[in-house]
């Protein structure tokens, strides 16, 4: 799973080297800006807006969040009447 936080540090502080990219597997990306020096500077602020979006997707495609997956709370039955024992004559 990818972090927001740690896309945008390395955006921030290496984005100039597109680590950014990198870190979520966008290769191609990656390589355009690293030799177009984020496109003339435009690139880099671009990301700052679709950074959070591209980490969703990557989680997604990954199957690390989505349906099934940690966004959902588990369903627990518990039963009130009987005892742990298997004897509900105190519980009568």
């Amino acid at each position: 799973m990818k972090s927001k936080g740690v896309a945008y540090l390395l955006w921030f502080l290496l984005g100039a080297f597109s680590l950014h990219r990198f870190y979520l597997g966008k290769i191609g990306s990656g390589i355009l800006y690293l030799i177009t020096f984020q496109l003339f500077g435009i690139g880099w602020i671009i990301d700052l807006f679709i950074l959070s979006s591209m980490v969703d997707n990557y989680n997604l495609m990954h199957g690390y969040i989505g349906p099934g997956k940690m966004n959902q709370t588990p369903n627990v039955i518990v039963n009130l009447t009987t005892s742990p024992t298997g004897n509900n004559k105190d519980y009568q």
